[in-house]
C-alpha cells in the first residue's frame, strides 16, 4: 500500500504523541493536512513530523483539497462532536478523541450525522485495549470467577493538578471530570459486563482546588512560589519531582484561581440491564504512591483485582484458598493501550476493519457520564436512556 495520508483537526499534545508513533508497525505515512488555530507554531515546533503538511483554515477545505486515508480529531472536548459531524459526510475513517460529546444535544447531533456513515470510527479508549484489561476480559470470559455480580472501580489521579492549571478547568470546554476522566473507566466496565447502564446516581464536589486567586494568575508570576504546595518550586523542593525548578510560563495557571469551574472528586453507582451494580470513585488530589486505577470484579466463584499503576492482576479463588498473581512489565503510554489504538486506526485505513472501540461505545460512555453529571446536579437517581426514540 502506498504512503498513508492523514489529516488532523486539532493537533494538541495527545494527537501529536500518537502520530509520532504511527510507524511502529512499519507503515509509511504523512500528515497531509492540519486544521488548528496554532498550525504554524505546531509545524515550526515539530519540523520533521510536519515538513510536508499543508495548513488549512477549516475541515471542509482540507477534505476537498486532499485525498485522505483517515482523519484524526483531537480538538478540545467541546468541539469533538462538531468536528466529527463536519467530517462524517466524506465517509472516510476517523480517529475521535474522547469524550465523543459533552452534552445531550451533541450526542443527538452526532447520531444524526452518522446515520448513513459507513466508514469506521476509532474512539480513543486506550484502557479497554491495554494488556491488563484484555487479560481481565479473558479471565472473566473463561468463567473462572463465575458471572460478574458486582464491580467496585477507583481512579485516584496522581497528576490531577493539570486539570486545574490548564484549559480543562473551563467547564464549557471540558464538560467536567465525569466526561473528561470517567469516560474511560465507565467504558471498560461496560466492556467487561457487556451490559448497558440502566439506572445511575452520582455526587461530586470541589473540595481542594479553586478559590479566590485571579483568573489569569500563573505560577511564574506568583508571590507565593515558596509556600504554595502546588508551585513548581515545591514540586521540586518538597516532592522531589523533576531535576530542577521549572516554570511553564505559557500554561501553568494557578490551581486556586476563581476561574476553576470543575470538581476534584466524584462518585457514582450504576445498575446495569442485568441487575449488576457497579460503583466508581475518582479523586484528583491523591498523590505519589496513593495513585491507583483499577477495580475489583466479584463473581460467586472468585474475585479479580487489578491496578494499572501496580501493573498487576490478582485472582482470588472463593472455592479454594488460593491467590493467582499476574505481573506485567514495561512502562507504555496509557498502559499499552495507545499502541493498540494506533494499530486499529491503521487497520481501518488500510483494510476497513471494524475497530475495537467504536462510535457506539463512545456514545454509551458519554451518555453514562452525562447522566452521572446530571444526577450529581439534581441529587437524584436517574434512568439512563440510551436511545430516546
Amino acid at each position: 500500500m502506498s504512503k498513508l495520508k492523514i489529516g488532523v483537526i486539532g493537533c494538541g499534545s495527545r494527537i501529536r504523541g500518537l502520530i509520532k508513533n504511527f510507524n511502529i508497525y512499519g507503515n509509511e505515512y504523512e500528515i497531509a493536512g492540519i486544521v488548528d488555530p496554532q498550525s504554524e507554531k505546531i509545524k515550526n515546533d515539530n519540523p520533521a513530523l510536519f515538513k510536508d503538511t499543508v495548513v488549512y483554515p477549516d475541515p471542509e477545505h482540507m477534505m476537498k483539497k486532499v485525498k485522505l486515508n483517515g482523519v484524526m480529531i483531537g480538538t478540545r472536548c467541546n468541539l469533538h462532536a462538531e468536528m466529527a459531524c463536519r467530517v462524517a459526510m466524506y465517509n472516510i475513517p476517523i480517529f475521535l478523541e474522547k469524550p465523543v460529546a459533552i452534552s445531550f444535544g451533541q450526542i443527538e447531533i452526532l447520531r444524526q450525522a452518522f446515520k448513513n456513515f459507513s466508514a469506521p470510527v476509532v474512539v480513543s479508549f486506550p484502557l479497554r485495549l491495554s494488556p491488563i484489561l484484555q487479560t481481565v476480559k479473558e479471565i472473566v470470559d473463561s468463567g473462572e470467577i463465575g458471572s460478574i455480580e458486582h464491580i467496585v472501580a477507583v481512579n485516584d489521579v496522581p497528576y490531577g493538578r493539570i486539570y486545574y492549571s490548564k484549559w480543562y478547568r473551563n467547564y464549557n470546554e471540558s464538560g467536567g471530570l465525569f466526561l473528561q476522566k470517567s469516560t474511560h473507566d465507565l467504558d471498560y466496565i461496560y466492556y467487561l459486563l457487556e451490559q448497558v447502564p440502566q439506572t445511575i446516581c452520582a455526587m461530586n464536589a470541589r473540595r481542594i482546588y479553586g478559590g479566590d486567586k485571579p483568573v489569569d494568575l500563573k505560577c511564574a508570576n506568583c508571590k507565593e512560589q515558596d509556600t504554595c504546595q502546588e508551585s513548581p518550586f515545591n514540586k521540586f523542593h518538597k516532592k522531589f519531582q523533576g531535576s530542577k525548578v521549572e516554570y511553564d510560563k505559557e500554561h501553568s495557571l494557578c490551581v486556586f484561581s476563581k476561574a476553576v469551574e470543575i470538581e476534584d472528586m466524584g462518585n457514582c453507582i450504576i445498575e446495569y440491564a442485568n441487575g449488576v451494580q457497579a460503583s466508581y470513585t475518582q479523586n484528583f488530589f491523591a498523590r505519589n504512591k496513593a495513585a491507583q486505577r483499577g477495580a475489583r470484579i466479584y463473581g460467586y466463584k472468585g474475585t479479580i483485582e487489578f491496578d494499572w499503576y501496580q501493573n498487576q492482576i490478582k485472582v482470588y479463588n472463593h472455592v479454594m484458598p488460593t491467590v493467582k498473581t499476574i505481573e506485567f512489565t514495561g512502562d507504555m503510554p496509557h498502559f499499552g493501550g495507545d499502541r493498540e489504538l494506533i494499530y486499529d486506526f491503521l487497520m481501518v485505513m488500510k483494510e476497513n476493519k471494524t475497530p475495537r472501540t467504536t462510535l457506539n461505545d463512545g456514545i454509551i460512555s458519554a451518555l453514562t457520564c452525562l447522566y452521572a453529571r446530571e444526577s450529581a446536579r439534581k441529587k437524584s437517581f436517574l434512568e439512563v436512556i440510551l436511545d430516546p426514540s
